[in-house]
């Protein structure tokens, strides 16, 4: 029987072509990112395993000898980039058929001395129909992994600048693992291709979790059933929990959420009977047999009602999991493993309680996406309470909102403190955005579980946003040792590797002070106005590395620095300070605002003089933030 399992290495030792009745490589930020820090995170556990990253599919063709990539291409292509940057492969492998700019791309690739490199010579030239290959060399060569994400511990750096990069590249050559199976000779392959394309899912590990919980002895038919309606309900996250659990909302004999929508009565969970619930199989085998359904995706009138959570449901069920006991790992690829540690310490019953609990609390003070697209420049962040409207329907209105009438009026006013808290928690997502190890997010949820009552679900913002401010102050001071932002301070000239969540901090900060009156004479706060946070995910250089004519200038000085999204980089790369300081400045982040007004005020001057003196605002922003961050 031909092996399966194959290394990198060996996977390399055969040519690949991708047809044409295959898409175009699609891959962006987000699969490339996981890709590599799921790698990493491997290496780092343990460098002698074996790590699985997927199938490859391919036929062997007998015109050329090379192999079809029926499918798996994504990774396929990914890993070629990767393994390019990493040394492994000196020539190209794989090769796309009929698409002579794809060719060409990979030929002048591995040709060139460094994606770095090769990179920047791509963005002189058209890069319409390649452009997704490029994003990708430069995902791999700028983007921050990770060692212990949203941790006090969490050190950042791109993948070519890991220390040992010659060992981590040796263990993705020989423990990195793809299993590639080989289609019979005559296979139809489009048909098997529609077929793959049209395949139903497999089954999933919180599924497999579901149903081990079910199958415990103390669950009784009716108790199975209403285990099963919630964590059904739940698994939906982009769906608010009362719509999903529609029928158990619209019991008023036992208001599960109150008359009014807005409460949370756990203990009528047992009333429910088992025509309540849907019932659900206590085996794998039932499960795969009987899976339920994919449930109808929530459609609203309102487009404010629909949203992405910042989390998958794997995930939040670590979030959860952890709860019940600290030892668990909050990473959704463990979800499996740690729960077959901890089971014996569970009760299904318990444990579905408490995840309707958090889920509650999640949807109602977790801020939510308008969209899920990471380049999107009109993201918006909300945090929405669901009520009871005059017609009994099921409504959402600010969480913080300032009206106590039963109903909110039309285009109901931000208060204050909803835009602070949504300025909070969108800060600490942009800069740790990973679904996976979502440290702030465990901490906040726990203090929301700590300060919430049995049936009352609301708590006091202020003490909110103050934990939130607080957990914020704590991670910064930790993140540089505690050492002020002095001159010669440890986070000055890192350029590239500036933690992004440090530009986000300095944001944040100069919006507080600007919405509290500027009580600490920070420099040009009269510039900063309200923003979004967004995902933006590479360090600009204002006066770009490539002038020479900088003697007087350390470009990488956190005073030269600010985060725009990569794309906008690519764009901006080698133009001049005074043509980026001349387009609009509405709705830029407020250090680079405030980079481009004083860019202006020295006439498009942008050379050592202002990159100390906003350096040196910049340092008292930060010795300042103990004071910034005290409550309206």
């Amino acid at each position: 029987m031909t092996q399966l399992n194959k290394t990198i290495e060996q996977i390399w030792q055969d040519d690949y072509v991708v047809p044409l009745y295959q898409r175009n490589y699609a891959w962006g930020e987000k699969q490339i990112c996981q890709l590599i820090q799921d790698i990493y995170d491997s290496y780092k556990t343990d460098r002698t395993s074996r790590y699985y990253i997927g199938s490859l599919v391919v036929l062997l063709r007998n015109n050329d000898g090379k192999y079809e990539v029926v499918d798996g291409q994504q990774r396929l292509t990914t890993l070629s980039l990767l393994s390019k940057a990493l040394d492994i492969l000196s020539s190209p492998r794989l090769s796309y058929d009929s698409r002579p700019e794809v060719e060409e791309f990979f030929k002048g690739l591995f040709n060139s001395s460094g994606i770095e490199v090769y990179s920047e010579e791509c963005h002189k030239k058209d890069l319409s129909k390649i452009y997704k290959f490029v994003d990708a060399l430069d995902i791999i060569a700028s983007e921050n992994i990770h060692t212990n994400v949203s941790t006090i511990d969490d050190k950042v750096f791109s993948i070519l600048k890991i220390k040992n990069i010659a060992d981590f590249a040796d263990y993705v050559k020989n423990q990195v693992i793809l299993v590639r199976t080989e289609l019979p000779e005559d296979t139809d392959v489009a048909a098997y291709f529609e077929i793959m394309n049209n395949r139903g899912e497999q089954l999933q590990e919180h599924e497999i979790v579901k149903a081990m919980m079910l199958g415990k002895e103390q669950m009784t038919t009716k108790n199975r059933s209403i285990f099963s309606a919630i964590w059904d309900a739940c698994s939906q996250m982009e769906i608010p929990i009362q719509k999903a659990l529609n029928d158990y909302r619209l019991n008023q004999f036992w208001p599960l959420f109150g008359k009014d929508y807005a409460e949370l009565n756990i203990e009528y969970v047992e009333q429910y009977s088992d025509q309540d619930g849907t019932q659900s199989p206590a085996t794998i085998d039932e499960v795969l047999e009987m899976r339920v359904e994919k449930p109808v995706e929530y459609k609203d009138d309102d487009p404010e009602n629909r949203y992405n959570a910042i989390i998958d449901f794997p995930n939040f069920l670590m979030q959860v999991m952890k709860m019940f006991n600290d030892s668990c790992p909050l990473n959704g690829d463990n979800l499996q493993d740690s729960y077959q540690k901890i089971q014996a310490g569970i009760d299904p019953m318990e444990f579905v309680k408490k995840l309707l609990l958090i889920r509650v609390l999640f949807d109602r003070y977790i801020i939510k996406a308008s969209s899920d697209d990471e380049e999107d420049d009109n993201l918006r962040w909300s945090l929405k309470k669901p009520y009871r409207s005059s017609n009994n329907s099921l409504k959402f209105r600010n969480t913080f909102g300032n009206s106590n009438e039963p109903e909110p009026f039309e285009n109901e006013s931000i208060t204050d403190i909803q835009n602070r808290i949504i300025k909070q928690e969108s800060m600490l997502q942009v800069s740790f955005k990973s679904k996976k190890w979502k440290n702030w997010l465990f901490d906040i949820l726990c203090w929301l579980s700590e300060h919430t009552g049995v049936h009352d679900i609301n708590i006091n913002a202020t003490d909110f946003s103050q934990f939130i401010d607080e957990y914020i102050l704590k991670y910064y001071n930790n993140l540089f040792d505690g050492e002020k932002a002095a001159p010669n301070c440890s986070f000055a000239n890192l350029g590239v590797n500036t933690p992004h969540f440090l530009f986000n901090y300095i944001d944040y900060l100069y919006w507080v002070e600007s919405v509290t009156g500027n009580r600490n004479g920070i420099r040009y706060i009269s510039e900063v106005k309200d923003f979004n946070f967004r995902y933006y995910n590479s360090v600009e250089h204002h006066l770009p590395q490539s002038y020479q004519d900088t003697d007087d200038v350390n470009i990488d000085n956190l005073g030269n620095l600010c985060l725009i999204s990569r794309r906008k980089n690519s764009s901006l790369k080698d133009k001049a300070p005074k043509e980026k300081a001349s387009t609009t400045l509405d709705g830029l982040q407020p250090k680079r605002r405030i980079m481009y007004k004083m860019t202006r005020d020295y006439r498009g001057m942008w050379g050592g003089t202002q990159v100390n003196d906003h350096f040196k605002d910049v340092c008292a922003l930060l010795n300042k933030g103990n004071n910034i961050l005290t409550h309206m």
